[in-house]
């Protein structure tokens, strides 16, 4: 029996066993109000486990998402966003947008501080900007290229003026934090912050301590006293810890372990939009995948029904192109546009030159379970169309280093995730871009994105951007697989916990319960 018959037979009952387990009994926890009627408990230790080490506390440098999801704790912007992904005051309480799209005037919130003891200010804000903006600092936000000039007033007002219109400007510029010039020099170890906690120990590849920021400004927040970051790549090994009390709480738990924590007595989980896309990476520099029937031939040979439940265990909603459904929008369902279909694959290879199929290496980020599972599982439907793929486990730092940055590899499995506006999730492919790591190039794509950069018309940006992904499927860009579930486990008493269109872990409003 071939590997991809082994799969279709058995995941199904796999799939019932599942949801028998689970008595189809998830929590759905949207923004946290499904615990409304428990009454927070102040105070307390948090464990929470992640599968994945920061790569750097300078929030001006990080890449990874790892870094990002405990910097939200940390770090703080102008601007944020809610649970919804609309774009909320926080570190300036108002500002003002000229009718040209051009000029941004910013009120800087009183009676903030950082975690060094000095208040905030507007000259802070400059310096950050600033920052972000030098070419030197490395920052992948594409906005500070068309600042004209930033200016501060002693009464706390700001003013950014940019060359021209920046549709995404203010959701970009809720991931720009702001920090104190006296600490730059030690950001990437010892951070220094105005967000809810500050961070006082990192020991690599253990974990991240924080503890609350007594002089925060948002009344009442955290409930917490401190929040340790436990690093544990082992999603068994994390739940034996949740199990033993070791750890309270478990985010994009690997959906394989799910059944244990319902069938786990003082357990719960909870199910959530994760706003991810999950795809298969072609290096479209090498062969064969400068071929565009290449391409296509994959995403044909590719089942991505049974990749969601296989090694999603179904928690997923299947994708055709770099938008997730959770922005819906802009989000056009492109699902269906390379059925799976083996015997086309095989007549599409043979007519590109490779009757006899080929050989090519499938590089995986060895910390993702989830990424892992899927690229076994791909490597046996290839196999099923004559194409051989090699798997390569590689670590999360060389993984960033050689595929993400020198883009060195053949094909690679990895999530991007979620941002606040299409823009920013479809600028990635955009020939100039560089982390475009797919080494895409396509003239009406460009054309497209920088005039989706330009207009405020809800209407024609959503036309600009449908039409974008339909591109990135009619030019098989990658494999697009799925947007996988945010499972997250915890201890029954551990309540709070938010769900955002963005990867971070928020701990303002986590607090134990009686």
């Amino acid at each position: 029996m071939s590997n991809g018959n082994r799969y279709q037979r058995s995941l199904p009952l796999l799939r019932l066993v599942l949801l028998s387990m689970l008595g189809i009994s998830l929590w759905l926890c949207g923004s946290g109000l499904g615990f409304a009627a428990a009454v927070p408990q102040s105070g307390g230790h948090l464990v929470v486990g992640v599968p994945i080490e920061p790569d750097t506390f300078d929030p001006h440098k990080a890449v990874a998402a790892a870094a990002k999801e405990i910097d939200f704790n940390i770090y703080q912007g102008l601007v944020s966003f809610d649970t919804e992904g609309r774009i909320i005051p926080c570190l300036a309480d108002s500002w003002n947008i000229s009718e040209d799209g051009t000029v941004y005037t910013f009120r800087l919130r009183e009676g903030v501080f950082f975690h060094n003891g000095r208040a905030l200010t507007s000259d802070d804000v400059i310096y950050s900007l600033e920052r972000i903006r030098d070419e030197a600092t490395g920052y992948p936000l594409s906005w500070p290229k068309n600042i004209e000039a930033l200016t501060s007033w002693e009464n706390g007002r700001i003013r950014i003026e940019l060359k021209e219109p920046y549709a995404p400007f203010l959701s970009e510029l809720a991931d720009a934090a702001i920090i104190p010039a006296e600490a730059v020099a030690s950001l990437a170890a010892k951070p220094v912050g105005t967000g809810p906690f500050r961070m006082v120990e990192w020991v690599t590849g253990q974990h991240v301590r924080l503890e609350r920021f007594d002089d925060y400004w948002e009344a009442g927040l955290p409930y917490l006293d401190s929040v340790t970051f436990r690093i544990i790549p082992d999603p068994s090994t994390a739940i034996i810890n949740l199990k033993a009390g070791a750890v309270h709480a478990i985010p994009r738990l690997s959906p394989d372990v799910a059944w244990e924590v319902e069938a786990s007595p003082g357990l719960k989980l909870l199910q959530g939009p994760m706003n991810v896309v999950q795809l298969m990476a072609l290096n479209q520099a090498r062969e064969p995948f400068t071929d565009q029937r290449i391409r296509q031939v994959i995403n044909y040979a590719i089942d991505k029904d049974l990749l969601i439940e296989g090694a999603a265990w179904g928690f997923g909603s299947k994708l055709g192109s770099n938008m997730s459904p959770v922005m819906e929008a802009y989000y056009t369902d492109l699902s269906d546009y390379y059925p799976y279909d083996p015997v086309k694959a095989k007549t599409l290879m043979a007519a590109a030159g490779y009757p006899d199929g080929f050989t090519v290496t499938l590089s995986l980020p060895a910390s993702y379970d989830l990424h892992v599972k899927t690229g076994e599982m791909v490597a046996a439907m290839l196999a099923e169309v004559g194409i051989r793929a090699e798997i390569e486990l590689v670590e999360w730092g060389t993984w960033l280093e050689r595929i993400y940055t020198k883009r060195d590899y053949d094909m690679t499995i990895v999530g991007f995730t979620g941002k606040l506006d299409p823009h920013t999730v479809l600028s990635r492919y955009e020939s100039d871009y560089a982390r475009n790591f797919c080494n895409f190039r396509n003239r009406e794509y460009d054309i497209l994105i920088q005039e989706g950069l330009r207009i405020t018309d809800v209407a024609r940006r959503q036309e600009i951007y449908r039409r974008c992904q339909e591109i990135l499927a009619e030019e098989a860009v990658a494999v697009y697989i799925m947007d996988p579930n945010d499972l997250v486990a915890m201890r029954e008493n551990v309540s709070g916990w938010r769900y955002y269109p963005k990867y971070v872990d928020d701990m303002r409003y986590v607090h134990f319960i009686k």
